[in-house]
């Protein structure tokens, strides 16, 4: 198995658990596994690191000798999924708190609140924050199983030795209170630490140093034994969580990935919720995106020391501090206002507007939601969206509901900017450029590799317009990954060119 600069992750995945209650600067609680596998693959691609080779095709004569050709392949891997979402809400927005006693906080504004009689086009950003926890204390009880992947695999980079060390500084900082079990499989599945009270965690420590990576991936016997460890210990109110850790493939047992999704949910649907941690290029990616979204949990992906911080803080802090559940935001609008296109998710269609089901929301989160207005008319007066946002307070145990809504005016200019907040204008141009690598995937799989090319050149281009300087931090992170795409395409546009010439001569 390759595994792509993991050494990152073994010095930073124990570092990072430092932060359970003490460290949320950098949170969001939001998948991240889109973002990181689309890193990694491009850094796969051959033409990163000059890569070529050559097939024969024919023999020419070339008067005196035959002499044979030979045309260099083409070999280009585009993402194995681009979801646009999770490259908006990569990074922290600045975006308002939630008041006392509110447990999410709803901001949605215009790019401009301005419409042009000619261009009849307007950006909305809607927004969503949770409260951060610093204190231990505020937390809920805690009842955590691991499951941790010990298969053969697991040895290659000193992956093991480190993940053992992350979970010792782990058993540091949790509550003697708290109840964790430990989980392993290979080939089989055994329970390495029952699930109980960790006291001072001596015994818990010393479990953990028994781990020894050995043996296939046997990834149904090891969840269904980590919820079954959760299960003991299940407490209402509390959070009660299974967290699966794998590198790899299920290949003995149960390896359908549909009998096992199925299994978990059922144990998701009494209230025993999954998140799932994938390393390395060579896992069943929708699997583990499945697996969580079934449990009400968070995906992330380790590709190399970038993303270490950020998702372990991230699901560590989720682990515990569950605010939201059971979210939904809807968006109403007048006859004259319809939605042209929303950025990521999955919005349903209802009268006058659509509506969007969101993931559970955990402390420290900012998330946005990225959508472009078209006017059917040129607006003689001023035009509203109404935005409703329904969620469960875990804390509270009910059904909250907040409504804003936001008007559009009809401006005498016949063109305006679209983006004149600078939040939305960061955030719209991150959501293009990542609508852009969608698009990019759906052509490469057609190989289509010049219309694939220009999504991305196009969305590249106006980026640089707007941010001639490109300061932004953020912006440059996903650009970097949608450059390396681009400069990869143009290697094999290239190659195609230079073969078909080589043909006709």
């Amino acid at each position: 198995m390759r595994v792509y600069r993991f050494s990152g992750f073994l010095f930073a995945l124990g570092g990072a658990f430092l932060c359970l209650g003490i460290n949320v600067s950098a949170q969001q609680g939001i998948n991240s596994a889109s973002v990181s596998r689309s890193r990694a693959i491009s850094k796969s691609n051959p033409q990163t690191s000059g890569a070529t080779s050559s097939r024969k095709v024919s023999s020419r004569n070339t008067g005196s000798t035959n002499t044979n050709y030979y045309e260099p392949t083409v070999s280009f891997k585009a993402p194995d999924e681009v979801a646009v979402e999770e490259f908006v809400n990569y990074h922290k927005h600045r975006l308002p708190l939630p008041k006392v006693g509110q447990a999410v906080a709803l901001d949605t504004r215009w790019g401009n609140n301005e419409i042009s009689p000619l261009q009849r086009e307007a950006v909305l950003q809607i927004g969503f924050t949770t409260a951060e926890v610093s204190e231990r204390t505020d937390l809920r009880p805690l009842n955590l199983a691991l499951v941790i992947d010990k298969s053969g695999s697991m040895a290659d980079s000193d992956k093991m030795s480190r993940v053992k060390e992350s979970l010792r500084t782990l058993v540091g900082k949790l509550r003697p209170d708290d109840i964790v079990s430990i989980v392993v499989f290979d080939t089989d599945a055994e329970v390495l630490f029952p699930a109980s009270r960790i006291g001072d965690g001596y015994e818990l420590r010393k479990a953990i140093d028994c781990i020894e990576p050995d043996g296939s991936t046997n990834i149904h016997a090891g969840l269904m034994l980590g919820y079954a460890e959760a299960q003991k210990n299940f407490l209402k109110g509390a959070t009660n969580r299974v967290i699966l850790l794998t590198d790899g493939i299920a290949n003995v047992g149960v390896v359908d990935p549909g009998k096992i999704a199925s299994a978990s949910s059922e144990f998701n649907g009494q209230g025993l919720d999954l998140s799932t941690i994938g390393v390395g290029l060579d896992l069943n990616n929708d699997l583990l995106r499945t697996l969580a979204k079934s449990g009400r949990g968070l995906y992330h992906f380790i590709s190399d020391n970038q993303d270490i911080e950020k998702v372990f803080v991230n699901e560590v802090q989720s682990l515990i501090s569950s605010v939201a559940k059971k979210v939904e935001v809807s968006i109403e609008t007048d006859a004259n206002l319809q939605v042209e296109k929303i950025y990521g998710y999955a919005p349903k269609t209802r009268a006058n507007g659509v509506s969007i089901n969101l993931d559970n929301m955990n402390n420290g989160l900012t998330q946005v939601v990225m959508i472009r207005f078209h006017a059917r008319n040129p607006l003689k007066s001023s035009s509203f969206v109404k935005v409703r946002l329904s969620y469960f307070d875990v804390k509270r145990q009910r059904t909250v509901e907040e409504v804003q809504e936001v008007k559009l005016l009809p401006s005498e200019q016949k063109n305006v900017n679209l983006l004149a907040d600078t939040e939305v204008k960061k955030n719209y141009t991150i959501a293009e450029l990542a609508q852009s690598l969608f698009d990019m995937t759906e052509s490469a799989r057609r190989q289509n590799y010049r219309q694939a090319e220009n999504f991305l050149n196009a969305s590249v281009a106006e980026t640089y317009r707007r941010f001639p300087n490109m300061e932004d931090a953020d912006i440059k992170f996903i650009l970097n990954i949608i450059e390396g795409y681009r400069r990869d395409l143009k290697a094999v546009n290239r190659q195609t060119k230079n073969n078909d010439c080589a043909k006709c001569n």
